[in-house]
């Protein structure tokens, strides 16, 4: 499991990039997001509760339709650098929304 060589802070980092992405294709929806992705929503409230993220997960978000262009490197780093600039905008945008105080010290991050 991914999470099992990162940091809490890593972990942390990755549960909100997860919370973004469901947000922005679904809404607070959690059922609905899980269901585009063929999982449980147990699971993926887990996931975003800091339960361990498999490399499948991360496999299914960046083939999901719904986000045409995401990365495993957003997923699981937080880099923007091969993003889509429309997606970029509306992430970074959505980070600043639901996170605002971890969203300003990632702003100097932007790989």
């Amino acid at each position: 499991m991914i999470n099992d060589i990162l940091s809490k802070n890593e972990t942390e980092a990755i549960r909100r990039r997860l919370v973004v992405i469901r947000t922005l294709v679904a809404g607070a929806n959690q059922a609905e997001f899980a269901r585009r992705l063929g999982i449980q929503r147990p699971r993926w409230a887990n996931l975003e509760n800091g339960y361990p993220v498999t490399l499948e997960i991360v496999l299914r978000i960046s083939k999901c339709e719904d986000v045409s262009g995401m990365t495993v490197e957003y997923i699981i780093e937080g880099s923007y650098e091969r993003l889509p600039a429309a997606l970029k905008r509306k992430l970074q945008a959505l980070e600043s929304e639901l996170f605002p105080s971890s969203s300003r010290k990632a702003a100097g991050k932007n790989i």
